[in-house]
């Protein structure tokens, strides 16, 4: 407050110093050009010279924001729509998200024209339009990405088949994939459509690639392929075992093998295959089902499984194995002591339900009831 007054005083002063000056000695100027002359006091030409720099100053500003204003308005106006666009957008989105399908599709439609990224806006309109079920305007906007964007054609695929997957309408999203670059997500995306389409054979190409992308919902798609692969109606033994030969050595668990060993008809076949997966994967599933064969192939299996002994005298499944074919071959004796074995070294229920068989069939009813109880606890 205290300098405010004291710049006033300053002011002040020096304006009654330069009254005071100017009234004592006005000055005396005169121009005279082509006959006419001018007479005035030099203060007053001071003050007029001083008045024309400004008007002059200021005039050429204002000119040049008149000229210039038309494209400045026009920047502004181009801002203000790009802003709003972008308002519209996230708004559009946000609705969308939160299930507001028709709302949304309203903002992100009337954002297209000014959006930085309107074949996105249309993308998303397409998803909220496929919420509502409303199918045309779905179709409408993906050819306005691909008219607005030749190069959003993968990208329009993909959303495409993700939104028929949604339906659960598998052909058209085959139908889909089939633009659809090569990567892990789209790799899953066609596994599940051929698996819901029960195309196996052709899901089979892509098996190497599902196993190297891995993941939980992949090993079951792969899983699922390897067991209709194995187990298709009409196929004759060689060839239901060459599908097996075909899959990748991840998918040929004892699972696969015992589906298509159920499949073969020939005991044969049912032996070789299950020997040799055994050779490859020791396994109690697969050392079970190859003791339980048929009558057709006991003696063929049992020089096998005498073969083994010397590696795996201590495993309880091969005892076990072995057990059920001594009691096929009704060497009753020695099936006993093989169940023994195995339940001295490992307890199962099979081992005490085939014990309590053959002491029941032996007449020792009472040993064959505590067997019997045995299996049952597990």
């Amino acid at each position: 407050m205290n300098r405010t007054l004291i710049y006033l005083f300053v002011v002040v002063l020096a304006a009654v110093l330069l009254g005071t000056w100017m009234h004592r000695d006005p000055g005396y100027v005169l121009i005279s050009y082509a006959g006419h002359t001018l007479q005035t006091s030099l203060w007053l030409l001071i003050g007029f010279v001083l008045v024309t720099v400004v008007v002059l100053r200021y005039g050429y500003r204002f000119v040049a924001l008149m000229i210039t204003s038309g494209g400045r308005l026009s920047a502004w106006r181009e801002a203000r729509r790009k802003d709003k666009a972008t308002n519209f957008t996230m708004r559009g989105m946000a609705l969308m998200y939160q299930g507001e399908f028709e709302r949304a599709e309203r903002y992100l439609v009337s954002a297209v024209e000014d959006s930085d990224v309107p074949a996105m806006n249309l993308l998303w309109a397409a998803r909220s339009a496929d919420a509502e079920g409303r199918s045309d305007k779905r179709d409408e906007y993906l050819q306005r990405v691909s008219a607005l964007d030749t190069g959003m054609g993968p990208a329009v695929a993909v959303a495409a088949a993700e939104m028929a997957m949604a339906r659960r309408d598998w052909h058209q999203a085959h139908q889909f994939l089939a633009d659809a670059p090569d990567n892990d997500h789209v790799l899953l995306m066609r596994a599940r459509t051929l698996a819901a389409l029960e195309r196996w054979q052709e899901l089979s190409e892509w098996l190497p690639a599902l196993i190297r992308t891995g993941g939980e919902q992949v090993k079951m798609i792969a899983d699922s392929c390897a067991l209709a692969l194995v187990t298709q109606e009409g196929l004759g033994d060689n060839e239901r075992r060459r599908q097996l030969d075909r899959l990748p050595v991840e998918l040929v668990t004892p699972t696969v093998t015992l589906a298509c060993v159920r499949h073969l008809s020939e005991e044969t076949a049912k032996e070789q295959l299950l020997k040799r997966a055994i050779r490859n994967h020791w396994h109690p599933d697969l050392l079970v089902a190859y003791g339980q064969l048929g009558s057709a192939t006991v003696a063929a299996r049992l020089k096998v499984a005498n073969g083994w002994s010397s590696a795996h005298y201590n495993d309880a499944d091969y005892h076990l194995c072995r057990g059920l074919i001594l009691e096929q071959s009704n060497d009753f004796t020695k099936a006993r002591e093989a169940f023994e074995r195995s339940l001295a070294l490992s307890p199962g229920p099979l081992a005490s339900e085939r014990l309590g068989y053959l002491a029941s069939f032996e007449g020792d009813y009472k040993r064959g009831i505590e067997f019997f109880k045995q299996a049952i606890r597990g």
